[in-house]
């Protein structure tokens, strides 16, 4: 019996299975960047290319974007951000790469911490979770 091909096959399986749950860090940066820039510019009319369709079938886009006018009624608009960490964790129960990402968001009443958890969905950085604080 013949074990090349098999070992082949086994050999190309594995690999593919393992770069499955990997992210890309610098598009997922780039994708929350530009989400806070269209919010700082009050630009709503594709919010939700950002979020997970899982995440956008649980909430209807009104319902976010009057979340969005809400906080920034509340925080005032935001006049800079800044990123503070970006790093790559396997979440423990799925064994699922996600990406977390926190900015420093001064607004004019207020500065805030945001905080983002995004995950590969179809191949393209998606963001799954979101929070706001003051800091």
């Amino acid at each position: 019996m013949n074990f090349k091909p098999f070992f082949l096959l086994l050999t190309l399986v594995v690999a593919q299975s393992c770069s499955l749950g990997k992210i890309d860090q610098q598009k997922g940066v780039d994708l929350t960047t530009q989400l806070l820039n269209d919010l700082k510019n009050e630009n709503y009319s594709d919010i939700d290319k950002y979020y997970m369709d899982s995440f956008n079938a649980s909430e209807p886009t009104e319902t976010k974007i009057e979340k969005f006018k809400r906080l920034r009624e509340a925080m005032g608009p935001i006049v800079s951000f800044e990123m503070l960490l970006a790093e790559v964790k396997k979440e423990p129960v799925s064994n699922v790469n996600q990406l977390h990402i926190k900015y420093k968001v001064v607004c004019a009443k207020v500065t805030a911490l945001q905080t983002f958890i995004l995950v590969n969905d179809e191949g393209q950085p998606k963001i799954i979770f979101q929070n706001v604080e003051n800091i």
